[in-house]
């Protein structure tokens, strides 16, 4: 009995801590801001005003809050950070034009507090943009690790004068051409105006040797607002085929929202070794009662699913996997050049599938010259470990294929020399082998069967 007490009240220690813990971590109380944006356009020596209400929920704790007007900072991506005084160096800073009506108070459960900002351009005041971000933010309390901020970027547009939308590419590359991953062409583009511009977007276009186009393709929209001194970075994936070793161009070109060109650069890359592109995303609908196989458009990867490998409707789709993703390969192995994901399964087969994988010249370049060291992988989520199936390994058709029940993370892995991955036998499915037992099960003597 005094063993189930202890238990009992070990279990009931535990969720008492854990609350304890919590309630020593709990962010301090989330806050909110109606009016969490201006952007007006203001004469030279006038005025105009910006009203914020600042709230915190009725569940909330109590809170201190302090309102300050910082300097307004991008990052690369094109988030709005705020800035100190120390680092607020920008000819196009509003930060000194701002006053606020009150700068600390304190809410309680459910009420809020107005917060006036007066904002009052200088008589001289030049043309273009004038920036700055008011901070909103809760000041910890006791038994508060954390604050929460709310950034008001602040968007002055100086009236009477016409801005100037300008922009130079700083740099334009492509990285390190690998086999099997993306080529991405990073552009990184400064705002040298006098005014922000939004939705920029940028155009990439890779031509041959000969001039010929081989891909013309554009990133989104930029969200953020690229603010007058800072740098942003776009980056896009070519839509490319396979590539022949050689030189090639990129045109890499930034546009307004309105298709206003800003600026272009062109670099050149080299393709050392035939380039193969990674794998296309594509899909297949799935059903208990029919099978089917989802193969790559190129034709690189096919999964052959049987009919009765899914209990219910499911899409399953394969895309590409980003190499800086993947985990180290098992000691003594290495990585190949070829990997890919197949999502959209939330449990195991109920019947074995079979992978075909084309393995790659630079594959089998890591292997050495020798296919027999490669072999097929799947990322065991659970584990945290790579899991090296059976492959059989065709050198005819430079091929892998192995056949299993759980589908995730896959790779090319390359065993350690003197290592073959070519099984002697052909596995024997899972469910074969459970019928086989139940079958020799039955047969054993009737005696037998009273024992166990």
């Amino acid at each position: 009995m005094m063993n189930g007490k202890v238990k009992r009240s070990r279990i009931l220690v535990i969720p008492a801590c854990l609350f304890l813990l919590a309630l020593s971590i709990a962010p301090a109380a989330a806050i909110g801001v109606t009016g969490a944006k201006y952007m007006g356009s203001i004469a030279p020596g006038g005025t105009s005003s910006h009203v914020m209400i600042v709230t915190i929920g009725a569940d909330e704790s109590p809170v201190d809050v302090m309102v300050e007007v910082q300097g307004f900072g991008q990052t690369t991506e094109g988030v709005y950070i705020p800035l100190s005084p120390s680092g607020d160096t920008s000819p196009y800073s509003a930060r000194r034009f701002i006053q606020l009506d009150r700068n600390t108070f304190h809410l309680d459960p459910g009420s809020d507090q107005k917060v006036t900002a007066t904002i009052t351009l200088p008589q001289d005041a030049g043309p273009g943009g004038r920036y700055a971000i008011i901070s909103v933010r809760a000041l910890p309390g006791q038994g508060q690790a954390f604050t929460t901020r709310v950034d008001v970027p602040v968007f002055i547009t100086v009236s009477g004068k016409a801005p100037t939308e300008a922009g130079s590419i700083q740099q334009v590359s492509t990285g390190e051409v690998i086999v099997g991953q993306p080529i991405v062409v990073t552009t990184s583009l400064s705002n040298t105006g006098n005014y922000h511009y939004y939705n920029t977007v940028n155009q990439v276009i890779v031509r041959d040797a000969a001039g010929a186009v081989l891909a013309n393709s554009s990133s989104v929209p930029l969200d953020w607002a690229v603010i007058p001194g800072t740098t942003v970075r776009y980056t896009v994936k070519p839509e490319l085929g396979s590539l022949q070793p050689g030189t090639y161009t990129a045109v890499s070109r930034v546009l307004l929202e309105n298709g206003r060109l800003l600026d272009e650069k062109t670099t050149t890359f080299e393709v050392k070794q035939k380039y193969i592109p990674p794998v296309t995303e594509s899909s297949l609908l799935l059903t208990p009662g029919s099978g089917g196989v989802l193969t790559s458009p190129d034709g690189r990867v096919a999964v052959t699913f049987p009919q009765g490998s899914v209990l219910a409707e499911v899409l399953v789709t394969m895309k590409p996997y980003a190499r800086e993703k993947l985990h180290q390969a098992p000691a003594g192995s290495q990585l190949g050049a070829t990997f890919f994901e197949i999502a959209g399964l939330a449990a195991l087969l109920n019947r074995d599938a079979t992978v075909r994988v084309a393995y790659s010249v630079d594959d089998l370049a890591a292997a050495g010259g020798d296919a027999s060291r490669l072999s097929l992988a799947i990322w065991d989520r659970v584990k945290n470990e790579w899991v090296v199936l059976a492959t059989q390994v065709n050198t005819q058709d430079m091929t892998l294929t192995a056949v299993t029940n759980r589908m995730g993370v896959w790779a090319v892995i390359v065993s350690p020399a003197g290592v073959s991955t070519v099984p002697t036998k052909t596995p024997f499915p899972a469910h074969l082998a459970i019928l086989a037992l139940v079958i020799a099960v039955g047969s054993l003597p009737r005696v037998t069967r009273r024992r166990r």
